[in-house]
């Protein structure tokens, strides 16, 4: 409003003509909006009459970063033009300067760095900015400039002129605006008082020529400025009013259609590794990998749980006949209910080993030999879900019931007094005292379970582990705390994001809500400092380091992955943004196809651009999936992922649908004799 704007320029005397904000900057996130404030008072205090004023839209708070002189006129419009990038903020004035101000996530001010001269006197009336190839883009009233950014914020940089042409109001770099051929920069000028936007293709804007661009499109009356936008269209504003231009050309899905078929491609990725290589039926596969590689990973108990949830939020929002059979195969499965006897070992308190041969149940050769709890509270989640979306399946209740209710002992795999989880457990049944986790970390999954089916100690636990003020926090925003394993430090995003989806007490607390919402605007502040060429958020999956894999986080993430599944998993209470970001990097061609022909959102190397990931890991990939399917039915997650566990088995149902349930169930139930 007016009046929070007059509070950060209190000499101002904005009156109803043309003077108050002259242009605006959004960081790369929509985190922060950048307004250049003017008029034509001259202050008392004998400072600059103008301003830079910062609204952080997540805090909604007002802060005066600068004062400088843009424009003294208040009878006419003035053209301004802003930029953010990178953490800096590119101002043109009317008097052919452009002035770069350093403006951190983590600082409340702004730093004049450097003072670019343009090529001519006059007004800056343009800039955009190429973020792929940082190249940035200024006009005049008549010519158009590049120039790549320079690395130092104090360096002048070198311009090169590309286009001559009159009235010129504005410039927006679009890289996925229409098809192939409408990749580039778009210019809006003046022409006879109507808005008519002008385009040079990519190659001429990047060539050496000095062009005059195409006319592309015209519209009646004057028109002010122009960006292009994340979800591919041209927004452009007038006297009252704002216009998107988008183009016939383009052939890539909307926003909704993308979404849609983002569930649609996560859930054939997971069906696709259900046993996809002539191992037993049910059996899931951890990952898949390129087309031309054969798939090497083991079976194990976290790849089945997560095909099982996709199954499942794919039938709630798109229907799918696949689900429940395929679900079928998986509980039965690793139940140990199969028809061919072949089924996990379990050590003697049900704790499943982790990475299986599925053509003997034992661990796979090559892979580390170990009973894991984490990967038996997958499975058990799993198996829980399934009973509670198809409760009168008589198969998936007694399979479902056999996971579950065969673990034993919970209590064991919480330490006393640190409330650590044991992650592998012994042959003989009990932990194995090797490796033991403090929180935070996903294991609080496992220990709400130990709640729900262990005595009074894992109750106890539990009820702590899920009080997030008890455990450490680590800083990289602001005022936006983290939990963490180690104070001071950070972990991966998908250690919230995984309770975040099928947790009910963790949704059902305020404090955990805030945990991933600091995770996403310290996600966001990084992107918005650094300026990556996709918002990005630090999370696990397939590396370009030695081991091939890496648990990324805010403070180690090398060669600056982006994981989008964990970016789609931040809405996992219903915040869009980021899913906007997921569908900026789609309409890039961020895609990824894999041997199993699903084109998904993995992975991508901000520092290495030519690293192709060469494999991806169910975990990694299926919890965007199920966010998605969360926005399209917002009741999903709490009617169908994030339950209480069930305390009872479930009994067997009219198999033979006569009506009852009578002797005759019994014996379609006992086939195999084994007894329920």
């Amino acid at each position: 409003t007016r009046a929070q704007l007059a509070a950060q320029a209190t000499w101002m005397n904005l009156g109803s003509g043309p003077d108050g904000p002259g242009a605006i900057a959004l960081s790369a996130t929509g985190r922060i909006l950048y307004i250049l404030l003017h008029d034509d008072t001259t202050p008392a205090d004998a400072q600059p009459s103008d301003a830079i004023v910062r609204y952080d839209i997540v805090r909604g708070t007002f802060l005066r970063l600068a004062r400088l002189e843009l424009f003294g006129d208040g009878a006419v419009a003035p053209h301004l033009a802003v930029e953010h990038h990178g953490g800096r903020l590119y101002v043109g004035n009317h008097t052919g300067n452009i002035r770069v101000y350093t403006v951190g996530a983590s600082v409340n001010s702004a730093t004049l760095t450097s003072t670019w001269s343009f090529p001519v006197a006059g007004p800056v009336r343009g800039i955009s900015i190429d973020r792929e190839n940082r190249t940035l883009y200024a006009c005049s009233d008549t010519g158009v400039w590049r120039t790549a950014i320079p690395a130092g914020s104090s360096s002048q940089p070198t311009w090169t002129q590309i286009a001559t042409s009159s009235g010129l109001r504005a410039l927006a770099w679009a890289d996925h605006f229409g098809g192939a051929a409408r990749r580039g920069l778009y210019l809006l000028r003046d022409s006879a008082g109507n808005g008519q936007i002008d385009f040079l293709t990519a190659a001429q804007a990047q060539g050496g020529a000095v062009l005059t661009p195409a006319a592309y499109v015209t519209s009646a009356g004057p028109r002010n400025d122009l960006v292009a936008t994340s979800t591919g269209g041209l927004l452009t504003g007038g006297s009252g009013l704002a216009e998107v231009v988008r183009d016939a050309s383009d052939t890539r899905l909307t926003l909704d259609g993308w979404i849609l078929d983002e569930i649609s491609q996560v859930t054939e990725f997971s069906k696709g590794l259900v046993a996809p290589d002539g191992e037993p039926d049910g059996w899931v596969i951890d990952a898949d990998v390129i087309p031309a590689w054969n798939r090497f990973h083991p079976a194990t108990p976290d790849g089945a749980a997560w095909v099982v949830l996709m199954l499942i939020a794919k039938d709630r929002v798109l229907g799918d006949a696949a689900a429940l059979p395929t679900a079928r195969q998986i509980i039965t499965r690793y139940a140990g209910l199969a028809d061919d006897g072949i089924g996990p070992l379990r050590s003697a308190d049900g704790i499943y080993k982790h990475w299986i041969d599925p053509f003997s149940g034992n661990t796979k050769a090559g892979w580390p030999d170990e009973y894991a709890t984490l990967s038996t509270m997958k499975i058990v989640l799993a198996a829980a879900r399934a009973m509670q979306y198809w409760p009168d399946d008589a198969e998936i209740a007694r399979a479902g019931s056999r996971i579950i209710f065969r673990v034993k002992n919970w209590d064991a795999y919480l330490q006393a007094g640190t409330d650590a989880i044991a992650f592998k457990g012994l042959a003989a049944g009990g932990p194995d005292q090797s490796l033991w986790s403090r929180p935070f970390n996903e294991g609080i999954i496992f220990a709400e379970q130990a709640g729900v089916y262990g005595a009074a100690a894992a109750q106890s636990s539990a009820a702590r582990w899920l009080t997030r003020s008890l455990w450490p926090t680590g800083t990289f925003l602001s005022a936006f705390p983290i939990t963490t394993a180690t104070s001071g430090q950070q972990d991966s995003a998908f250690l919230s994001i995984y309770p975040a989806l099928v947790s009910q007490p963790f949704r059902a607390s305020n404090d955990w809500r805030s945990q991933i919402e600091a995770i996403r605007w310290s996600n966001a502040a990084w992107t918005d400092d650094n300026g990556p060429r996709y918002s990005t958020v630090f999370s696990a999956g397939t590396s370009s380091q030695g081991g091939g894999y890496n648990a990324d986080n805010l403070i180690n993430h090398p060669d600056n992955f982006t994981t989008f599944p964990s970016l789609m998993g931040l809405a996992a209470f219903g915040a869009e943004g980021q899913v906007l970001g997921a569908y900026h990097a789609y309409r890039k061609g961020a895609r990824q196809t894999f041997k199993g022909g699903a084109s998904i959102l993995y992975r991508q190397s901000d520092s290495n651009r030519a690293f192709l990931t060469n494999s991806a890991g169910l975990p990694d990939v299926a919890l965007g999936g199920l966010a998605l399917a969360g926005l399209v039915d917002p009741t999903l997650v709490d009617e169908l992922l994030a339950l209480p566990y069930p305390t009872v088995e479930l009994c067997p149902v009219d198999l033979d649908a006569d009506g009852d349930i009578d002797a005759e169930d019994l014996i379609r139930f006992d086939h195999a004799n084994q007894t329920f």
